[in-house]
């Protein structure tokens, strides 16, 4: 009997201290397929990485059930997540790499570089999911040793359930080997490595999403704590640790939008139109982070003279400059000076191209030097909404190159005609637009129905028109829009009831 009552607590361990030992054993079997070949270490590292998965899901229900009162297991659990963490995430890493080198042989040129691309991007997860759990080792540390109350369980759950299945996922594609004799096990593996690498690129962004909101919770529910051990009453010092947060937000932005007009070079012009919808994604959630946080409120004077934090400011422009003007002007410039009909264009491609990025600028610098602004509109047509309505067309002009293309100097056309007209409103200071960050957060009927409409639409070849249709609509909104009361259009969430 005494060891039966025993089972329930032998299970729990054995569930909350077998990751680790699973999870090196994958790091060895990756290590045996890199220098062998072989199958069976390829197929017994997934399967010890899916035990792992099993046993991530399943050791916090075991313990709530049977031993619900024991204090040392979240931090146990904890510890055993990052020791888990730390082997599998480097090793999945070196893994994209070492497929991007047995394939490079195969792979074109445009091919290789997208796959060098990808091999990045899973480098700089790995990095940011490890320094994510750092972060939320400080934070969790200040609040216990403050004695406040920790819930890790319900800040990280969604993060905890999702960091397993990828590590899967990406594992099983990164030392995907195909073995004649073996052709039974990789028939249930050949679709995984068939997904396009769009598609992995959309999963990993979800992924690092879920990361970021999951330390945003951190530093939301333990940051204040943090900052009054760290600050205690300098309030500037406070205020320039907060800034932190925004500028890097601010930084993405403009990184997004280098890292589109490398890709249009490569001819993944669908792929830099979505690059520049998540830098317009991080232009907006800077300014919103930066409100919520209090940023923009004046800081306090310190010997007669005013502080302020130019860096966020400066940083804004830069990126917006980056992102929004010169960005859409070199891909309309390079996309079109590739295809037949930019021959055909009645304007010239690289004349366009300086104006609409010379409309830009100014109209940046109006928006810096304005003293008068409307609360909750823009004088002018934003930046932003200018760049989407511009490669909105260059991506279904490019499209049109390649499957259809009878529509190619038509969609040509619109694309220098966008760059006209978003070259204008620009600079149509007196007519006003409304905030559309603000709206959707006013009305998130709306905001929903825009992002399913994008979502469905996202892998079909009509996105690009999806797109283009919400750009024109925005380009005439002011006329229905104008006579909103400021202090209504500057709220950002629904009136209370």
């Amino acid at each position: 009997m005494l060891r039966l009552e025993r089972l329930p607590g032998n299970v729990t361990a054995v569930l909350i201290f077998g990751r680790p030992p699973l999870v090196f054993g994958a790091f060895a079997c990756a290590l045996w397929v890199m220098f062998t070949h072989n199958p069976v270490a390829y197929i017994l590292g997934v399967t010890l990485l899916v035990l792992a998965m099993a046993f991530d899901w399943i050791d916090g229900w075991f313990a709530a059930r049977y031993r619900p009162h024991s204090r040392l297991r979240p931090l146990v659990d904890r510890m055993m997540d990052r020791i888990v963490l730390s082997i599998i995430f480097p090793v999945l890493g070196a893994g994209m790499f070492w497929r991007l080198h047995r394939m490079e042989a195969v792979l074109t040129a445009a091919e290789a570089q997208q796959a060098l691309l990808h091999a990045l991007f899973v480098l700089a997860i790995s990095v940011l999911v490890l320094l994510r759990d750092q972060f939320a080792l400080f934070l969790l540390g200040v609040a216990q040793r403050r004695e406040a109350e920790v819930e890790s369980e319900s800040l990280t759950r969604l993060r905890t359930l999702v960091a397993s299945p990828m590590a899967v996922l990406l594992y099983a594609h990164a030392f995907y080997l195909p073995t004649v004799g073996w052709e039974g096990f990789y028939r249930w593996v050949d679709p995984l490595n068939q997904i396009p690498l769009r598609v992995w690129f959309v999963i990993e962004m979800t992924f690092l999403l879920i990361n970021i909101v999951s330390a945003t919770l951190y530093l939301r529910k333990y940051g204040p704590m943090a900052l009054d051990d760290i600050c205690e009453d300098d309030e500037v010092l406070r205020r320039r640790i907060l800034s932190v947060l925004p500028n890097a937000l601010t930084l993405m932005n403009a990184l997004l939008g280098v890292t589109a007009v490398v890709f249009a070079g490569y001819g993944r012009v669908r792929e830099a139109l979505f690059l520049l919808i998540g830098a317009v994604f991080f232009d907006r959630l800077d300014g919103l982070v930066a409100r919520r946080l209090g940023l923009t409120e004046p800081l306090p004077r310190e010997d007669g003279k005013p502080v302020g934090i130019p860096m966020g400011a400066m940083l804004d422009d830069i990126s917006d400059a980056v992102s929004f003007c010169f960005a859409p002007a070199l891909i309309y410039y390079m996309v079109l000076a590739g295809l037949p009909s930019g021959e055909r264009v009645p304007l010239p491609l690289g004349l366009v191209a300086l104006v609409y990025a010379g409309a830009g600028v100014s109209r940046l610098t109006y928006f810096v030097l304005d003293k008068n602004p409307v609360p909750g509109f823009f004088k002018g047509m934003p930046v932003p909404a200018a760049a989407l309505l511009v490669m909105a067309p260059v991506e279904m002009a490019a499209y049109a190159a390649k499957h259809l293309p009878d529509q190619e100097f038509f969609w040509s056309a619109v694309a220098t005609g966008a760059m006209v007209v978003a070259s204008v409103t620009m600079n149509l200071f007196p007519v006003r637009y409304l905030h559309v960050g603000r709206l959707m957060g006013r009305r998130p009927g709306l905001k929903w129905f825009s992002l399913i409409a994008w979502v469905v639409t996202v892998f079909t070849p009509i996105f690009g028109i999806i797109v283009f249709a919400f750009c024109v609509v925005y380009v005439i909104s002011p006329v229905f829009t104008s006579r909103i009361d400021p202090r209504i259009a500057a709220q950002e969430r629904p009136p209370a009831a």
